[in-house]
């Protein structure tokens, strides 16, 4: 198998200011829970001026130099099932012997140093089906151009930037690939820690020498190492932001696998802050528009770190591209595409996918658009973002707390009435793969809530001018296997409102009794209605001889109704109706009356709500 070749040695990334395989399709039934642990809050008419685009879900490509594997069917066709919008060329190894090593340069420790040509034409005509934004990053020189400290030789200059010019040369024109976007170096503000401008005096020198080959493509860099010593951003930007289309920026949070898994995570969701400190210092020298791309990140700079290709990793990719896409960010990478600790694919053949795999797919599938103003309760344990596309209504919820959660929903700034019925598609994300599932609006919103389940991401997806809506029953607990969640219970003998199994029709039900004389109400209202007539029925049992015992439908915008119960005797089940209910303010409260003596019981299950 086939290990990263670069053993990261960096340093938490982070200030002190940002840390205070297989889909299954389902239908299913939430889990009710007896209330929310956590509650986020959506207004979908109120955007932050953020926007979560083609480059904000890419990925660093770092196989594809290793012999064969660019044109490896299983590899191309799985790195495209991510569909990244934007995927990186890089290895430190770019400029090593072409012919014993991945490298891409012949001879490189000589003076006739050259890039070999044909390897890349090798590489990059081997595209993906998705068809990505290229970026090249060019990590360094030669060996034969290094002064022996990791900086380039002085009266290299001129040679080190014509050969970047002329790869340039070779790429977009001579072999017609269209490479887009260009980075100049690769982490050597470490390097160059004591002398940034210097670092940025060389970035100039390509800059020109390439920009002479093309007026379109985009050039920047320098993929600082250490984006948390700003003062070393601050210098190189500006002393070259005249000629930066873009500026990049990498991140590792830890070194040891000690870290616990909230430590990770903690610091993921901090990770946007990098970006903000960039576009304030970019700022600060300029108006132009200077894109930040947050273009390498995982957890660990010193593996082996086996959570980076487990549930843990995914959580830890999702928190950091939502906090770099809060942030403005113009895009991410993440580090990589396939290999044996940091890969999203495992990095051998078949590259099976792994949980990263098709978080990546559902994201670029369904998390575009303008960011919303959202919030959650407690971001330790549960965070989410919102974005939306012309009607299209999308929320990412990451569960990060290391137990299931349930989550209620507070939606609001909708363009149309959302009926309590309406349709979500859930999309949930598993180390495993994808399952999918439909959940009611009213059950988000509801203080029950959404079930999430443990280490997984869930994306729910709504195009508001298209609702789909629950047509099946939309009585909730109809048939009380879940005690009296969902109904509520209103008189002057609450005690006598129950639920039990004995003398049962069917599993639990409802159960009115008490040994002394009693009055109690049952009752749930049903949102989000269609308008329309509807048929309430319900399984009933009765000892007979209350002075009440009724079936109820009110709060329907017309007049309430009621059927009495009879006696049936014990065992003995019967169905009562109420038809013809007129349903004009898109509910109905449904409700058990019970004023009996001691001993006088009232038995209700499969409670039904059937519109006509």
């Amino acid at each position: 198998m086939i290990f990263s070749k670069r053993m990261k040695q960096k340093w938490i990334s982070m200030s002190l200011a940002f840390v205070l395989g297989c889909s299954l399709i389902l239908f299913t039934s939430p889990r009710y829970a007896i209330a929310s642990t956590v509650t986020g809050t959506i207004n979908w008419g109120s955007a932050t001026g953020k926007y979560a685009g083609d480059y904000t879900y890419g990925l660093n490509i770092f196989q594809a130099q290793e012999t064969g594997v660019a044109s490896n069917t299983d590899y191309k066709n799985n790195v495209a099932y991510m569909k990244p919008g934007m995927i990186r060329y890089h290895r430190a190894d770019m400029m090593s012997d072409s012919t014993t090593t991945p490298g891409l340069v012949l001879n490189p420790t000589g003076s006739n140093y050259s890039w070999d040509v044909n390897k890349i034409n090798g590489i990059l005509t081997q595209t993906f089906s998705n068809n990505p934004v290229r970026m090249i990053n060019i990590a360094n020189w030669p060996a034969y151009m290094d002064d022996g400290t990791g900086k380039l030789r002085t009266d290299m200059y001129n040679a080190y930037a014509a050969f970047c010019a002329q790869l340039v040369q070779i790429v977009n024109i001579n072999q017609n690939h269209n490479v887009q976007y260009w980075e100049i170096t690769n982490e050597k503000d470490d390097a160059y820690a004591n002398n940034m401008i210097e670092l940025a005096n060389l970035y100039k020198q390509v800059y020109d020498a390439m920009r002479a080959k093309s007026s379109t493509i985009k050039i920047g860099g320098p993929s600082f190492a250490r984006p948390d010593l700003t003062s070393r951003v601050s210098t190189f930007i500006a002393n070259s932001h005249q000629k930066l289309d873009f500026v990049s920026f990498h991140t590792y949070v830890s070194g040891s696998s000690s870290d616990s898994n909230a430590v990770i995570w903690d610091r993921a969701q901090g990770l946007g802050g990098h970006t903000t400190d960039f576009k304030n210092i970019i700022s600060q020298y300029t108006t132009r528009n200077i894109e930040v791309f947050h273009d390498e990140f995982n957890i660990s700079w010193n593996p082996p770190e086996n959570r980076m290709n487990n549930e843990i990793g995914m959580i830890f990719d999702a928190l950091t591209v939502m906090s770099a896409a809060k942030a403005g960010a113009s895009g991410t990478m993440a580090w990589n595409e396939a290999d044996g600790w940091y890969g999203k694919l495992e990095g051998w053949a078949p590259y099976n996918k792994r949980g990263s795999a098709h978080l990546y797919s559902i994201l670029n599938s369904d998390m575009k658009g303008d960011i919303v103003t959202n919030s959650v309760s407690d971001a330790t344990k549960v965070d989410l973002m919102a974005v939306k596309t012309g009607s299209w209504k999308k929320t990412m919820l990451v569960n990060r707390s290391g137990s299931d959660q349930t989550v209620q929903l507070n939606m609001s700034g909708w363009s149309t009435t959302i009926p309590g019925n309406t349709l979500f598609t859930v999309k949930r994300v598993f180390n495993w793969g994808v399952s999918y599932e439909n959940v009611r609006y009213d059950v988000l919103t509801s203080s029950g809530g959404f079930n999430l389940w443990n280490n997984s991401v869930a994306v729910l997806v709504l195009d508001e001018n298209n609702k789909q809506y629950d047509l099946s029953n939309p009585v909730k607990n109809d048939k009380f296997e879940d005690g009296l969640n969902f109904w509520s219970t209103s008189g002057t003998n609450l005690e006598a409102d129950y639920t039990e199994s004995w003398a049962g029709f069917e599993g639990n039900h409802l159960t009115h009794w008490k040994n002394a004389a009693y009055n109690v109400y049952t009752y749930q209202t049903v949102t989000g209605l269609t308008n329309g007539t509807y048929t309430l029925r319900a399984k009933i049992s009765s000892s007979g001889g209350q002075s009440t015992a009724r079936v109820e439908a009110n709060n329907f915008g017309g007049t309430n109704k009621s059927v009495n119960i009879p006696g049936t005797g014990t065992y003995s089940w019967q169905d009562i109706t109420i038809s013809n209910i007129q349903v004009s303010n898109n509910q109905l409260e449904i409700g058990f009356r019970s004023s009996a003596s001691a001993n006088q019981w009232l038995y209700a299950d499969n409670v039904e709500l059937i519109k006509n």
